[in-house]
């Protein structure tokens, strides 16, 4: 099992408060790992670590074997680490298939100098258009490639944020805030179908955090649970969910 991604004793205070005491997780490639938890677990906090939003008062980031704590959140992206929001954040004046093609970094043109030869760019913007619409059919909403975010469903959002993180040439690790808030249960498995899709496929990385568990615990292949800002579970995701600690967690003991 080869761990792509891992947290190392992570403590992040707010004050008095530690959102994060000591949190140490290893995400092993291409499988879907679960973070689960009760509100104020400290979930979204972890994820803003991991990503670069919070940098940690202790502890170590680690990305396929690189130590990226210290690293802004473009650097990590760059190295590999992609992120989706629980709302999701489009650019409302473009094309559904311009937020897609957007997502993806490392045009030549951006340079001052080769952006003065087509011949220089003009290769990477025909590949990046063809592969946001492989994309977009990946995730079954090619048909609505020219509508704009506001034309959208909710749904359809979420399945255009997801259809994102795959832009960036071959990400490492995809973090997801919720990926089926606010959507109903036949679209939520839709978006975990497309998610289990990715991995299978393309042998993604995932670590989502979740309050579906109903539906997720279908499509995970291991999961952690957090209270009060540790881990308090891990493993198979029907064991967590049935593990007493994190039973109370849920139940407020």
């Amino acid at each position: 099992m080869r761990v792509v991604l891992e947290t190392i004793g992570l403590v992040k205070k707010f004050g008095e408060l530690r959102a994060l005491d000591g949190v140490s997780i290893r995400i092993p490639r291409g499988r879907i790992t679960l973070l689960i938890g009760p509100n104020g677990s400290g979930k979204t906090t972890l994820i803003n670590v991991i990503s670069g939003v919070y940098s940690p008062d202790e502890g170590r980031v680690v990305l396929d074997g690189e130590d990226i704590t210290t690293l802004p959140p473009h650097e990590r992206f760059k190295r590999g680490l992609v992120r989706s929001f629980q709302i999701p954040r489009l650019f409302n004046g473009l094309a559904v298939v311009e937020n897609t093609a957007f997502a993806r970094y490392g045009n030549p043109g951006e340079g001052i100098v080769s952006g003065l030869f087509k011949w220089l760019w003009r290769p990477f913007e025909v590949e990046t258009v063809r592969k946001a619409f492989n994309m977009l059919s990946f995730a079954r909403i090619a048909h609505l490639w020219s509508r704009k975010p506001s034309e959208l469903s909710g749904g359809q959002m979420k399945l255009l944020e997801v259809a994102r993180v795959l832009m960036p040439d071959n990400p490492k690790v995809i973090l997801m805030d919720e990926p089926t808030a606010g959507v109903n249960p036949v679209l939520a498995h839709e978006i975990f179908k497309f998610i289990q899709r990715i991995r299978d496929e393309y042998d993604a990385t995932f670590l989502i955090v979740e309050h579906r568990l109903d539906i997720a615990i279908d499509y995970a292949d291991y999961a952690y649970a957090m209270a009060l800002g540790r881990i308090i579970a891990e493993g198979d995701p029907r064991d967590v969910l049935e593990h007493p600690r994190v039973i109370d967690s849920y139940l407020g003991g």
